[in-house]
């Protein structure tokens, strides 16, 4: 819930310039609330003193040098893209005791809560899905590769601004820009396990087809109930990685056939057999007419396989999350 406002957070923040003095970031950006917090920064609800207007402000503590790195990178990702489907980056800078990312304030959850709690129809996910390739796609023509997409670095906006802005990727600390110096070396992983593509899991290099994997994989979960990589620890979930998934169909039966067959498409474990953003997002598309309306959660069926196979292995660090 990395940056979330609530109804009553335009008010706090009015509030907030009549009460006790609260911290100033960058010499403009007043923090007023606590958002949230990850492995790598906290999230505040802050105002801009300079343009009237509340932010979000990332404040990540200079504690090691590979949490600069990661600041500095999702800095110089971020700054590369300007797209509704990407969390917008306004500033970024540092004092002598840390990095403040300061980007747009999204009213909204993230898409792991609104899967959890049942809110979103079949025809949402796809419609979220089709703007994630548009976001996606307009990444890595400027050279960004995500690396670690899934559902907690997804916002779903209450009022989306238009259909590419219905969700917005968000947090791309371990991101990949070409030209550039890799954060990690070549054997080393980074990302989140259960969404990982095999070439990722591996230490190869990745390229764009990685996120699509990731993002298949997100749909693949919100629309069937389970992950089918995903298993009790770390070690058991990177045995599955590599492996291929049970046909979505076979998870759920009433699905559009072509919105499945993509997403089945995507998360092959070849990089080269998977397609692009635009071939899942016009399957997506074409299926959203025929997807059900109506939200609530899935059930899953009991004698339906629901897990990957195992699979030999694969080379994995302590950068990985399960």
């Amino acid at each position: 819930r990395e940056v979330v406002q609530t109804a009553d957070d335009t008010l706090a923040t009015a509030d907030a310039r009549h009460a006790a003095p609260s911290p100033v970031a960058l010499g403009r950006y007043r923090l007023t609330r606590r958002l949230g917090a990850g492995a790598f920064g906290v999230v505040w609800l802050a105002h801009d003193e300079r343009l009237d207007r509340v932010v979000a402000v990332k404040r990540i503590e200079l504690h090691d040098e590979q949490v600069a790195a990661r600041a500095e990178r999702e800095a110089l990702a971020a700054a590369r893209l300007q797209h509704p489907g990407i969390v917008a980056l306004y500033e970024a800078g540092r004092d002598e005791d840390a990095v403040y990312l300061v980007s747009e304030l999204v009213r909204g959850r993230t898409l792991a809560d609104l899967v959890e709690d049942g809110a979103l129809s079949d025809r949402d996910i796809l419609r979220i899905g089709a703007a994630l390739c548009d976001a996606l796609a307009h990444a890595h023509a400027r050279g960004v590769v995500h690396r670690d997409v899934k559902p907690a670095n997804i916002m779903v906006p209450e009022r989306p601004s238009g259909e590419a802005g219905l969700a917005k990727l968000t947090d791309f600390g371990v991101a990949t820009m070409a030209g550039d110096d890799a954060l990690t070396r070549t054997g080393d992983v980074v990302g989140t396990l259960a969404y990982m593509a095999p070439e990722q899991a591996e230490g190869h290099a990745v390229e764009g087809e990685a996120d699509l994997y990731a993002l298949a994989l997100v749909l693949y979960e919100a629309l069937s109930g389970v992950n089918p990589i995903r298993a009790g620890g770390a070690a058991a979930t990177a045995r599955r990685v590599g492996t291929r998934l049970p046909p979505l169909a076979r998870q759920r039966r009433d699905l559009p056939r072509e919105a499945c067959a993509a997403i089945d498409r995507a998360v092959l474990p070849r990089p080269e057999d998977r397609g692009t953003p635009e071939d899942l997002r016009l399957a997506l598309d074409a299926a959203v007419d025929g997807a059900a309306r109506e939200a609530g959660p899935v059930a899953v069926d009991p004698l339906t396989p629901r897990y990957a196979s195992p699979a030999p292995a694969s080379a994995t660090s302590s950068a990985a999350s399960p």
